[in-house]
């Protein structure tokens, strides 16, 4: 049985999130087993006649309330409200309303402390990763299978080298990580971190492979926050992992070769082959059964010709 934790990491309330996200991809079978049940096991249903609000007005209720020091003190009661409501109203209205309980706990550090927060995990926690370890399992023969259906021509397009153009979106992100780069420097409350944090996994995961990746500013940034939050940059590199392992495990349960081929490239160029990286056996895994139909098919010639 998993114990109570005393405070949710922000890195465990981004793979729960990434694992509902998941889930509801499964289907209603298999999202009712492992996330409805345990919450209703856990006792966190409540009598229609103590619910008002939809999910969706709570929600923006909390947003608000969040940015009232006044009502901080009742965030966590609210949110689990929040769960509450949404297994009356439904399983789409309940994955919602846990990822944003789950998101709301990776930004404030008091609300991941709490009861409500603690109380959530350990009713969700096992049966969720029980679900990732299965869909784990399964999706080795289901991307064995699908790259070996794969055309040289996508093959070739999953492993060109990451072009980017000079859009508009570009030169936002990169205007906003030096914006955020000054305001962090002198910022004093958490959630500037975790808008960071966010920043810079989005940072990192498009423009890693590109010459426009500016490596320097981001190891820069990486030590001035590690400075104000020990264990800031392990959190972001498990981050930069289980964004990476989603899109990949996505990709495969879509039936998207090419999706998870890009993944488990891009992966490897961050992480390098460190074997203490977040889900790197999973992803080595993968990775040797795509090369070893590489090899099978003598593909690799072909392959280099097209990057």
């Amino acid at each position: 049985m998993t114990n109570k934790r005393a405070f949710i990491p922000p890195e465990l309330a981004h793979e729960l999130v990434k694992n509902i996200r998941l889930l509801a991809l499964s289907g209603k079978k298999n999202f009712r087993q492992y996330l409805y049940d345990p919450l209703v096991y856990a006792g966190w249903e409540r009598d229609k006649a103590h619910l008002a609000a939809s999910t969706g007005k709570l929600m923006d209720k909390i947003q608000e309330d969040s940015a009232d020091p006044a009502y901080q003190h009742a965030i966590a009661l609210h949110c689990k409200r929040l769960i509450s409501q949404g297994l009356t109203e439904g399983f789409s209205a309940l994955g919602d309303s846990c990822i944003f309980f789950l998101d709301k706990m990776q930004e404030e550090p008091n609300l991941a402390a709490s009861n409500e927060a603690t109380d959530f995990v350990l009713a969700v926690e096992k049966s969720l990763k029980d679900f990732a370890k299965i869909t784990s399992d399964t999706n080795e023969k289901k991307f064995e299978e699908s790259i070996q259906s794969l055309s040289i021509e996508d093959m070739k397009s999953a492993f060109d080298p990451v072009r980017l153009d000079g859009t508009r979106k570009k030169v936002y992100l990169e205007t906003e990580l030096h914006t955020l780069y000054q305001q962090v420097l002198v910022a004093t409350k958490s959630n500037n971190l975790a808008k960071c944090k966010k920043l810079l996994s989005r940072y990192i995961i498009t423009y890693n492979e590109s010459e426009n990746y500016n490596k320097s500013e981001v190891e820069t940034l990486l030590i001035a926050l590690d400075k104000r939050e020990n264990g800031f940059r392990q959190n972001l590199w498990d981050s930069l992992a289980i964004e990476i392992y989603y899109s990949v495990t996505r990709g495969i349960m879509e039936g998207n070769a090419k999706k998870a081929i890009l993944g488990i490239r891009k992966y490897a160029y961050i992480f390098e082959g460190d074997p203490n990286a977040k889900f790197y056996y999973e992803i080595d895994a993968l990775e040797r059964k795509l090369y070893g139909i590489i090899q099978t098919k003598d593909l690799m010639k072909d392959l280099r010709k097209g990057m």
